[in-house]
């Protein structure tokens, strides 16, 4: 498990019959944050406007006032003047990244960042090639940064020339993709990149370069366009390797960086140093099936694997379950992000509130009211890139202890390790009633008290996940496994119910830690609430028990030896000093 290791960011990062490793041969699993806004913002996590809202089936949508760098480009520069405008940009980048969020990110135990860029920070958009070197110096800065700390960047090429994803986030125009029918923007693109392989090519700390962030993802010519964007990426790739032989190239799939089909063939045919780069929120199951055609893909192709944007608004039991069958199949994981404003609905360490007068503003851009005068609206500009501080900043703690496996967390019993094979054993002839690993002959049961919602009830008030409330049950003979990361002591506990005595045995690493009796535990639920409302107002209560006290990292195996039991969390508190 030593693949987290700060030591082992070290040399340049290659695919080796897809495994990540580096210069040194050792295994190297990316685990860390997007620093989103910070070059390439985005309205939703500002406190301005999302742009989805602007979409129709079928059709393309406009660019909207506040949902994109481009268009708050225009704002700032309606509400406080060109040249204010131009050095804001500047200040603002250097405000929303600083050494102290790249040492934050490290010390919290992450050994990866990625670093979204947009092409039009980078290559001045208008006649002939001239790149902006302010914005290289920046990148400089940030890179050097990256090495003190130990951490890999993954240059993430996040808004290409003219627009690539159909989206505010690739700061097009408008929401065409104009990359794959424009020759111009496209060689525009190429230059680009191919400036960053003249200037990045004996950068180690760039673990990968990230191409490109979510290609062809809300359009009705997915299928026309998919053609192109793999062009686009072998055309890429040929001429990046003329000048750079050493990075790492992370492709992404189509729709939103899911569909990965087409990469079916070699697209680095002289060094073979390439991956895919999938995305994956909490709408997507978090078992080994949900990831088989990618695993299939990249297992035929022999290329790594990268879950290079990911997150879930507090769904702690997700994200600590896929991200551990990730780890398992040697893949990584990059969260959606860093930074936003308070309230922005994604998984994120910081967040900041905007300044009072913020309203003034967007009331301005979008709902039409007067602008406030030069000298204020600068005021109020100013007022925001005072925010950005990490020491201006909350940090949500919460997420550490479920991402690292480390502190004080839980792992939810049908969360158990999916590799070896071996690690886990169901006896069932049956499939499990929840439809959830259905491949591991399990009996995974629903929680007394919880019924599945018929299709298209929508029942009042907050609704959790099925999977939720999903228990796992253990027979004779049966075990799961569970990797635990944290280093120091910490007691180990499960939440279970059993109808009578359960003979159960628990070991780390092969070392006994409880073989004995657990007592018959018995479930607390009211009975005269309609099933379908059940689970709000009476939750299932387990029964929890503690198997015992350990030292350092480890894979726990709980085995039931005689009896039935039903296991719904395993739970892991550090112990105090």
């Amino acid at each position: 498990m030593g693949y987290y290791d700060k030591e082992r960011v070290r040399g340049f990062l290659h695919n080796q019959d897809g495994i990540i490793v580096n210069d040194f041969g050792e295994e190297v699993i990316l685990r860390g944050w997007g620093m989103g806004n910070w070059d390439n913002p985005e309205g939703f996590m500002l406190g301005t406007q999302s742009g989805f809202g602007l979409f129709e089936p079928g059709k393309y949508a406009p660019m909207g006032r506040m949902d994109r760098g481009r268009s708050m480009d225009q704002i700032l520069r309606e509400t406080c003047g060109t040249k204010y405008a131009e050095e804001f940009w500047k200040r603002w980048r250097r405000l929303y990244l600083t050494e102290e969020d790249i040492a934050l990110l490290s010390r919290r135990g992450y050994n990866s960042v990625r670093l979204p860029i947009r092409a039009g920070s980078f290559l001045y958009e208008e006649p002939g090639i001239t790149y902006n070197e302010d914005s290289f110096a920046m990148l400089n800065d940030v890179l050097d940064w990256c090495e003190t700390y130990q951490v890999y960047a993954v240059v993430d090429f996040h808004a290409a020339t003219a627009g690539q994803s159909g989206i505010p986030c690739d700061d097009g125009v408008d929401n065409g993709q104009h990359l794959y029918d424009d020759e111009e923007s496209m060689e525009r693109m190429f230059l680009l990149m191919e400036e960053f392989m003249r200037r990045y090519k004996d950068r180690w700390i760039i673990g990968a370069y990230d191409c490109i962030n979510e290609p062809i993802s809300m359009t009705p010519r997915r299928e026309e366009l998919t053609p192109k964007l793999v062009y686009f990426y072998e055309k890429m790739i040929r001429r990046c390797r003329k000048i750079d032989q050493k990075h790492l190239f992370l492709l992404n799939g189509t729709q939103f960086s899911s569909l990965t089909y087409f990469f079916d063939h070699e697209f680095d045919p002289e060094y073979h140093n390439w991956g895919i780069s999938l995305h994956a929120y909490e709408m997507v199951v978090p078992e080994v099936a949900s990831l088989a055609s990618v695993l299939r893909t990249c297992r035929e192709q022999k290329i790594c694997l990268w879950m290079g944007e990911t997150g879930g608004r507090n769904e702690h039991a997700w994200q600590t379950t896929m991200y551990e069958i990730l780890a398992e199949y040697h893949a990584g994981y990059n969260l959606w992000c860093w930074k936003t404003v308070e309230g922005a609905g994604c998984a994120s360490i910081l967040n900041f509130n905007v300044p009072d007068e913020w309203h003034l503003i967007t009331d301005y851009a979008i709902n039409g009211a007067a602008k406030p005068s030069y000298e204020h609206a600068q005021a109020i500009w100013d007022s925001y890139l005072e925010c950005l501080a990490v020491d201006k900043c909350k940090e949500n703690t919460q997420y550490h202890p479920y991402l690292l496996r480390e502190g004080n967390f839980e792992i939810p019993a049908i969360g158990y390790n999916a590799l070896p094979m071996d690690s886990h054993r169901g006896l069932s002839d049956l499939p499990n009633a929840a439809g959830y690993r259905l491949y591991d002959r399990f009996e995974l049961v629903y929680e007394k008290g919880y019924h599945p919602e018929p299709a298209g009830f929508a029942a009042p008030g907050p609704i959790k996940h099925p999977r939720d409330h999903v228990q796992l049950q253990l027979g004779a003979g049966e075990y799961a496994s569970y990797t635990i990361r944290e280093k120091e002591t910490y007691t180990v506990s499960v939440t279970y119910c059993a109808d009578k005595e359960v003979k159960v045995q628990a070991a780390i690493q092969g070392e006994t830690l409880f073989e004995g009796v657990m007592p018959p535990a018995g479930e607390k639920v009211t009975s005269d609430i309609h099933p379908y409302f059940a689970y709000e107002t009476a939750p299932n209560t387990l029964e929890r028990f503690t198997l015992g006290t350990v030292t350092g990292e480890g894979i726990l195996k709980i085995e039931v030896l005689d009896g039935c039991a039903r296991f719904g969390q395993i739970v892991i508190r550090k112990s105090e000093k």
